[in-house]
């Protein structure tokens, strides 16, 4: 993503946090360190975003793909010297959740994975122990343990294998994304 897109990524956010809110619930998304990334030349870190094509541009999601583990908390050694791209502080919009953005953005992401020349092994993400049964029944990643985060408090780390869906073109018209 650019700079010309943080007005509409601020938008679904600001939204999103609303909801959360206005149901009592709190963001693990960490909406600030997403914003700041967005158009940051930065070789480790690439935003991510899922558009309806429209007038004018609505974000109906967007996440954080870093394309190395070495640095991910919670994996052990062994896992942070695997190939994997970790997907992490993914938002979506409240008002599209029918939709299933969040598998949207996971099947695009795996799709996109095994379709470089030299995928990762693994895509993986960290997620919230109340979120760990949505990602796993919804969204299709395999927990792998759970552990003790200061900030977030307990939480799950999930892993899928990249995988290849020929009909996520019909769906999602990706647009190039520089992966280092």
């Amino acid at each position: 993503m650019s700079t010309a897109d943080l007005e509409p990524v601020t938008a679904m956010i600001e939204e999103r946090e609303r909801w959360l809110r206005e149901r009592g619930k709190h963001s693990y998304g960490q909406p600030n360190a997403v914003l700041g990334l967005i158009g940051q030349p930065d070789a480790t870190a690439t935003v991510i975003g899922l558009f309806k094509e429209q007038d004018e541009p609505v974000v109906l999601g967007c996440s954080v793909l870093f394309c190395s583990a070495s640095a991910a908390p919670g994996w052990t050694s062994a896992e942070r010297r695997e190939r994997a791209w970790i997907m992490t502080m993914t938002h979506t919009h409240p008002a599209f959740r029918r939709d299933r953005i969040g598998w949207l953005m996971t099947m695009w992401v795996s799709d996109y994975a095994a379709r470089r020349p030299d995928p990762p092994e693994w895509v993986r993400c960290r997620v919230p122990e109340p979120l760990m049964a949505h990602y796993r029944d919804q969204l299709g990643w395999q927990l792998v343990r759970t552990n003790r985060d200061q900030e977030l408090g307990q939480v799950s780390l999930m892993q899928r294998r990249p995988e290849s869906s020929h009909g996520a073109s019909a769906l999602i018209t990706s647009l190039p994304v520089e992966v280092p």
